[in-house]
């Protein structure tokens, strides 16, 4: 799949993802980076991996993210058994600051868990229509443990053109519930939590039983921003 990314209906940037299924295994990789105007505020590019099985739901087994921006870069690797956090590296060229409003990480927030990547891929498995929106993601990502909370918002159609996707979707309403290793009063975590204008719009795939986010629309402190696939090609 290919997204372009707009604020304000401005492009900023671009995002490529794709996603391979074997054997009920799958891989998934996803690369982004700044586009057009946004690139004269920052040159960021990040790449991520992510392996694991499908059955009803995903269930991680490494993830991987590159991150470089202004010449700096950070790498994060994460390894899971059973939903646990078995193994975390990072490390990045800039150390990162301490904060004394930082929600303690303990050991309980490493389990049940799965990584950003993988919490985009959702089976359908047997769900249609509203039921497609009942997801819950308990992610881990760089010692920050957080939930994403979808509902039914409703049903609409999407215009992808020629090389895209075109049909019914299904719009859920998103939400963002920090947990631990955030920092509790830092205003852009504020702003998040407190966010109600988020949503997802998921395109049922029959023929491979996945339901593939088409749109996503966030509402930032500066705009909302909005990601939507120009093109989508399943083999």
């Amino acid at each position: 799949m290919r997204y372009g990314a707009s604020l304000m209906g401005v492009p900023v940037g671009k995002i490529k993802a794709s996603l391979s299924v074997e054997k009920r295994r799958y891989q998934a990789e996803g690369y982004a980076k700044a586009s057009g105007f946004s690139r004269l505020f920052s040159d960021a590019r990040v790449n991520v991996e992510a392996t694991g099985t499908l059955t009803d739901a995903a269930e991680a087994q490494s993830y991987h993210r590159h991150w470089v921006e202004d010449g700096e870069a950070e790498d994060l690797s994460l390894s899971f058994e059973k939903g646990r956090v078995s193994d975390f590296r990072f490390k990045a060229d800039k150390p990162g600051k301490q904060y004394a409003d930082r929600v303690p990480l303990k050991p309980e927030h490493k389990i049940g868990v799965i990584d950003p990547l993988s919490a985009l891929i959702m089976p359908i498995a047997g769900r249609h229509g509203k039921d497609l929106c009942k997801h819950r993601a308990p992610i881990f990502e760089n010692n920050k443990r957080f939930d994403i909370i979808m509902r039914f918002a409703r049903a609409e159609r999407y215009h992808g053109g020629s090389k895209s996707y075109s049909g019914p979707v299904v719009v859920c309403a998103v939400r963002y519930v920090p947990i631990a290793g955030h920092r509790a009063q830092k205003k852009s975590e504020r702003f998040m939590a407190a966010n109600k204008d988020m949503e997802v719009w998921l395109a049922p795939i029959e023929t491979i039983g996945l339901a593939i986010p088409v749109k996503i629309r966030v509402r930032t402190e500066v705009g909302v921003l909005t990601a939507t696939a120009d093109r989508l090609k399943v083999q």
